[in-house]
C-alpha cells in the first residue's frame, strides 16, 4: 500500500521514550501509531467526526444505533459474537461511544494477537453485516439508554436542545 503522507518527527516530551510514527492512507484516513516495547497490549482507537448532532432529522438515535450494529458481525466474521469473545479470551477489553460530534470506537488486547484483532475490527468499517435479527434488539438497547440517560441533567439539555434545533 502506497501511504499518502508519513511523518515520523512527532513532537514529544524528552522523557516519552515511544515510538512515533503519523501516516496518511490513500483512503484519506489518518492514523498515529505508537510504539512501546515496554507494553504487554496493544491497542487500537477508531474515531470518526461524527455523532448524534448529525442524525438525520426525525431519526435520533442513529449514530448511536450504527455504533451499536458495527460490532455485530461483518462479511469476513458473520458470528455476531466472535469480536467480543475474541477479545475477552485474549485479555483484552472494547467500548465504544457517541457523543454529540464524534464516534469512536476502541480495545485493546495482548500483543501476539493484536494484528488478528486489528483484522476483525477494521472489517466493521469495510464490511458491516447490519442483520435484520440483531436490528430491533440494539434500537430497544439504544432507547433503553436514551432514556437512563435522561435522568442525567446534562444529557437532558443537550437532548432539549437537539429537539428545539430540529423543530426549526
Amino acid at each position: 500500500m502506497t501511504l499518502k503522507q508519513v511523518c515520523n518527527a512527532i513532537r514529544k516530551s524528552p522523557s516519552d521514550k515511544r515510538n512515533y510514527r503519523y501516516v496518511k492512507l490513500p483512503n484519506d484516513l489518518k492514523c498515529l501509531l505508537v510504539e512501546d516495547r515496554e507494553t504487554q497490549k496493544s491497542a487500537a482507537t477508531l474515531f470518526v467526526g461524527a455523532g448524534s448532532l448529525n442524525d438525520p432529522k426525525g431519526v435520533d438515535g442513529l449514530a448511536h444505533f450504527c455504533e451499536h450494529m458495527l460490532f455485530l458481525g461483518t462479511q469476513k466474521y458473520p458470528v455476531e459474537d466472535h469480536y467480543a469473545k475474541f477479545v475477552k479470551t485474549h485479555g483484552g477489553q472494547k467500548n465504544a461511544a457517541t457523543g454529540e460530534d464524534y464516534t469512536y470506537y476502541f480495545f485493546d488486547i495482548k500483543n501476539e494477537v493484536f494484528p488478528e484483532a486489528l483484522d476483525i475490527f477494521s472489517q466493521f468499517f469495510k464490511q458491516p453485516l447490519f442483520t435484520e435479527s440483531a436490528t430491533e434488539r440494539e434500537m430497544q438497547a439504544v432507547d433503553s439508554e436514551f432514556r437512563r440517560n435522561l435522568s442525567n441533567e446534562a444529557r437532558r439539555a443537550i437532548q432539549i436542545q437537539k429537539t428545539e434545533l430540529a423543530a426549526k
